[in-house]
Order: C-alpha cells, then structure tokens, then sequence
C-alpha cells in the first residue's frame, strides 16, 4: 500500500462464509463501489466474486471477510475509478461495475461506459444527476415540462417567479432537501436571493413550483421492463425535509395507474433499462408531475419498507438480477403497512434521551435509533443528516403504521439546553464536506457549476 490509497487483497476460504478457492476462480467478478458489509453479503449470496473500491478513512474492516479484493481510493472521483477498474478489468475481467449509494453512482458510470460493460452508463447517470439536463432532456421529449433554468442573484429569482409564479430554488446537483428555497411570490423575492448568497449557493437552479401531494415511485426495470415496486407518501418540513415514509400510500386507482405511466415514460426518456430507481413526484390538481429521479434504490430506510410490506429485497434482487439468477418480479398486494418517523429536537445541547428501550420493546417497532446523545449539539434542520434518528413500524395498513411510528416516535425524548454560543453559522461549506460538488468549482454570476456527484457517501440515504 502506498500513502492513503492502495490495495487490500484478502482470501476467502470455505468454512468461513467463503466459497472455495476452485469455486471462487469461476465466479464472475463484479466491482461494488461503496457499500457496507450487509451489501456485500448480498453480493456473495448472488453467486458473485467482489472487487471493493472505498475511501480509506471510511473503510469498515468486516466487509473485508466477504471480497477478493479491496481497492482504497477516493471514490468520488470517476477518472480515477475509472481508470484503476480498468488495469483491474485487464488483469482479470469485471462482468459489472456497481454502486447503491448515490456517491458511487458517477464513478460506477465512468467505468461502466469505459469498460463497455452493461449497466447504467454515464451519459444516463449525469442527466439524473443534473436537474437541469433532467428537466431539459424531458421537456425536449414531450414527457413533462416543468419550467426550470440556472440563477445567481435576487433578479434571476424575481424574473423567474414573473414570468411563471411560484418557484423552487435548489443546488444543481445534490440530494437530502439541502439548500432548498421555496419562494412564493415577487415580495419574498429579494430576501430568498440574500439567504441563497449567505448559504453560499451562488449558483442555482429555479423551478416552477409543483403543488400537492409528494410521493417517490420506487421502480425496478428488467431489460427494459419497468415494474413499480412501491409508491411512498411522503411527510416534510416547510425546509422540504423529509420527516417521514409510508408505505404503500394512498392512491386511488386512477391516480396510481397515471403516476406509472409517467414514471415509465421518463424512464424510456433517460433511457435507464435495469436495476432500481428512485422518482419523486408531485400528485397536483392537474395530474402527477415529474420531481426527479435516481438510478438507485431510495434511501431513508426505504428499502426496509418494501420489504417489510412486500418482501421483496431490493438489494438482493438487483445481484441477482444482474447475475442472471432471476426474472422479473411483481410485488403483489402489500401484507401490511410499514412508515418510517424521523426524530427532531430543538437545537442545543443534549442534556439526556429517554424512551428508546421502551420504543424498541414494542413488538410493533421493526427498528428505532437516536444518532445524538448527551453532550452532542443538535442544530436547525437544514437537510436530512440534521435529523435525530428514526422509528420504524408496522401496521396492518399505510395509516395504522404511520399512527403507530408518530406515536411512537413521541415517545423518545431527547431534551436539549440552549447551547452557550448560540446556533452556529450554517453554509454550504460548512455543512457540506465538497460543497463544489453541488454548486459548481467556481461561484459567481456567469459561472456555470460542472456535472459532478453530491457531497458525501450519506447522500444516497435521503429519500
């Protein structure tokens, strides 16, 4: 190993967890980008032999027990993950490059498309990941035109709202509700230009607002065949983040039977084929509207909805799938309701948490955490990683469960005292570990921010 990055290789052995050597040597070989160890599991049970790429300071050691081979690098970056599977292809032949983690899924893309493998290539991943190109690349096919455009100052937003009323500003690129505005007429103009500059979002996509009922479309597509899976309601902060997931929600027939027609046909617009993806829509007067959308499984734990109210294993079913090792799969009715209650609490420093034993008794709790503890400073909720911790609980529908995980999540306790000097100063740069990766390398006025990932490895989790 040289420095920070390099290369781990480890044995795998029967007995162990591990398939014997002669076994392992016949095994196709996939590049997993990211993950965790239960990932990986995943991976192994589809019959694959893994080559790990991670960062170095954040490599968990158990998830070497299930790889051949663990490559340390700084994955964000898709030239160089690119380039190192490609010396890796040579030496001996990748059948996939993969992530589920929305860092991954550039890199994973650069080598896909360089490696000539199938998957999901970068050309579809960076338009997913733009919101802009999303939204002009399906406005120029006729599926659904929202207007949106790039602004950098309070003018920008004042013409825009003008000209098509109430308006959305958001970074470009990036997920987890971080730097999003909603601005609702020209009065409120003038002072959502001077939060996005004191953020530090000088550059920044307008779009027309979609009012309604949010949902996410949670899809899966079989070579081309794109089955939903799931349809999530949603529960959010006036700062857009997402406090809370229901599943399945509540559609009417009609509704539901429009939401996938339009999901589907983006779908074919982008051109994504296989594996799992991740829509957001808005459900207005007029009929379901377009959000965006991720060549990926939800975050937030909405995976572990799925399967809690379908069983079905979105992980698992995307290795499998890729091994060749399944056909397609319906989801069939939902055997119960499942909801996720994120936790808040007021800013400052926790004094104590109570109730948690208590919450994770309850033989109606499938999980509950708390991410703080006494000493810890809790701050104003700015994007999804601000949050506190979750319950997650079943019913015997979508409404009983959600009830139960409010409930239940009232129940935990975490009291905080004013902190000693006040709320710390909020900004992208602060908050964000590469805050280039989501407004552009170089701010200001005329500059437009380059395609690129969004910040940290945690931003797949937010729904």
């Amino acid at each position: 190993m040289t420095g920070t990055e390099g290369t781990v290789a480890t044995e795998e052995r029967a007995g162990t967890g591990g398939r014997a050597d002669s076994d392992a040597a016949a095994a196709p070989r996939i590049a997993v980008i990211g993950g965790t160890p239960a990932t990986l599991r995943k991976v192994r049970a589809a019959g694959f032999e893994i080559v790990w790429v991670y960062g170095p300071q954040e490599l968990d050691p158990a998830g070497l027990a299930h790889v051949a081979e663990a490559h340390l690098v700084d994955y964000r970056e898709p030239a160089a993950v690119a380039e190192l599977l490609a010396t890796v292809h040579r030496l001996r032949p990748l059948v996939r490059v993969v992530s589920i983690i929305e860092d991954g899924l550039e890199p994973a893309a650069a080598a896909t498309t360089r490696l000539g493998l199938p998957g999901n290539g970068l050309e579809l991943v960076q338009v997913l990941q733009d919101k802009l190109a999303f939204r002009t690349l399906l406005a120029e096919r006729g599926v659904d035109a929202v207007a949106a455009r790039i602004g950098h100052t309070a003018a920008d937003i004042r013409a825009f709202v003008a000209e098509h009323g109430p308006a959305v500003i958001k970074p470009r690129y990036g997920s987890g509700s971080l730097g999003v505005r909603f601005v609702e007429d020209l009065a409120a103009a003038d002072e959502a230009g001077a939060w996005a500059a004191g953020f530090g979002l000088h550059s920044f996509l307008m779009e027309q607002f979609l009012s309604g009922t949010e949902i996410s479309v949670e899809t899966f597509s079989f070579a081309g065949r794109h089955v939903v899976l799931a349809y999530t309601a949603k529960e959010k902060l006036a700062s857009f983040v997402e406090v809370g997931h229901t599943q399945p929600a509540p559609l009417e027939a009609d509704t539901a039977r429009r939401v996938e027609g339009l999901v589907r046909s983006m779908l074919d617009a982008v051109g994504l084929t296989d594996g799992p993806a991740h829509t957001e829509v808005i459900i207005t007067e007029q009929g379901p509207r377009l959000v965006e959308s991720h060549s990926r499984r939800g975050g937030d734990r909405i995976t572990d909805l799925v399967q809690q109210v379908y069983g079905i294993d979105t992980d698992a079913l995307a290795f499998l799938w890729y091994a060749g090792r399944t056909g397609p799969v319906e989801p069939g009715e939902p055997a119960r309701g499942a909801s996720i209650r994120f936790l808040t609490a007021e800013p400052g420093v926790v004094d104590a948490v109570e109730g948690l034993a208590e919450v994770l008794a309850d033989p109606d709790v499938v999980d509950a955490s708390v991410s703080v503890g006494p000493g810890d400073t809790v701050v104003p909720i700015a994007w999804s990683y601000d949050r506190c911790g979750l319950v997650l609980a079943r019913g015997r529908d979508g409404r009983e469960a959600a009830e139960r995980a409010s409930a239940l999540a009232a129940r935990i306790a975490i009291r905080t005292s004013p902190a000693e000097t006040g709320p710390p100063v909020r900004t992208l740069a602060t908050i964000a570990a590469r805050p280039d990766r989501l407004v552009g390398a170089a701010p200001g006025p005329g500059t437009e921010p380059v395609p690129a990932a969004s910040t940290g490895e945690a931003a797949g989790a937010a729904g």
